[in-house]
């Protein structure tokens, strides 16, 4: 794998380390530097300096051998822990981060950097904060049921930005398999009284065989903040936009630590595997019933990735519940939930049985009943 350490065009910024952390700051007037996703820049809020990100779009998978090396230990980033839900983030050491992305609630520093696999690549944000609350306003229109007051608690101060946890696993895999397959068919019978049945029978048969499979990038969840589900629903992350990872795309964001360790999340991609596997064996012979389907899977090669995600998040309470909506931080997809309004639904629920009402009265009074 190509190794390769982040680096800015310093033309106007410099890197100053201020004790564990190392911040980025602006060569013009010394104030903090953050990424701008709209002009993928570093960017000072204060003069308007913007520095150019040298990206690498060089993006390689490494062999489970690495999988103990390539440690995040990084100077200049910093980890904060959520008391109410656990979450742990990781922020550039200049960041003043003291709201949880994920519940709206406190964020306490912690004394050590995360120590984990290092990320190999990530997407950078695309969509600024706006274009991001943009989405989930339009999104919140559609909501009818939703109550007003929660929808116009989303503002830009409740939206932000995460680099979220996946792995990728690439396998080539060598499969042994042997079962009973069947076919479906009917017959017609005539019976003593010359009525006509028709029954559905199985005509089963033997398989057996090999088969190669080739997997690119089976994507598993590394976290646990964002359901498998609400994470399926934001894809795809565009494939072509993806860079070796590089933390001045953390300036101004989040990036969520997994808890999801490489070893369990390859076991839930292996799975899928062969759940793949199995229904190309199946297809294959145009079955329609399985008696039993043996199969041994082996791995001729097999690498990862570690990726962090761009996906804008918004934590709000209602009620003393609380609701998040996600979007894509690329194409603007979003999903997520919102509160139902007792009293919308029972305006409906009057208004439909006054239309239904009124219907029955027409009908009567003209006869049809």
């Amino acid at each position: 794998m190509k190794k390769r350490d982040a680096a800015l065009a310093f033309d106007g910024a410099e890197r100053i380390s201020e004790g564990d952390a190392e911040a980025f700051k602006c060569a013009g007037c010394g104030a903090n530097m953050r990424y701008e996703p709209s002009a993928q820049k570093i960017v000072c809020d204060h003069c308007g300096s913007e520095v150019d990100i040298a990206a690498d779009t060089n993006v390689t998978e490494r062999d489970f051998s690495e999988l103990e090396e390539h440690r995040w230990a990084e100077a200049g980033l910093k980890t904060v822990r959520c008391d109410n839900c656990g979450a742990t983030e990781t922020v550039k050491g200049d960041e003043i981060a003291t709201v949880c992305p994920f519940c709206s609630s406190p964020l306490v520093l912690e004394e050590h950097c995360f120590d984990g696999v290092k990320p190999d690549s990530l997407i950078p944000f695309s969509l600024d904060r706006q274009k991001g609350l943009e989405a989930c306003k339009k999104w919140l229109k559609k909501r009818f049921f939703a109550p007003s007051k929660f929808k116009k608690n989303i503002n830009v101060n409740t939206i932000r930005g995460v680099y979220y946890p996946v792995w990728t696993f690439d396998s080539t895999t060598d499969t042994v398999y042997a079962g009973r397959l069947g076919k479906t068919y009917t017959t017609t019978r005539r019976d003593s009284k010359g009525n006509t049945h028709t029954e559905v029978k199985v005509r089963y048969f033997n398989v057996s065989g090999t088969r190669r499979n080739y997997f690119d990038d089976v994507t598993v969840n590394g976290g646990a903040f964002v359901s498998d589900k609400n994470l399926s629903k934001l894809q795809p992350f565009p494939q072509n936009r993806y860079v070796v990872y590089s933390s001045e795309f953390l300036a101004g964001f989040f990036a969520n630590n997994y808890t999801v360790d490489p070893y369990t999340a390859f076991k839930t991609a292996e799975d899928r595997m062969r759940e793949t596997i199995r229904r190309q064996i199946i297809a294959s012979y145009n079955a329609d019933v399985v008696d039993y389907l043996n199969m041994s899977m082996n791995h001729v090669g097999k690498s990862f990735k570690y990726m962090l995600m761009p996906v804008y998040i918004t934590a709000t309470k209602y009620r003393d519940k609380l609701y998040n909506q996600y979007v894509n931080g690329c194409t603007g997809k979003i999903t997520g939930s919102a509160p139902v309004s007792p009293l919308k639904v029972s305006v409906v629920s009057l208004l439909g049985a006054a239309v239904i009402a009124g219907v029955v009265l027409l009908l009567k009074f003209f006869g049809a009943f």
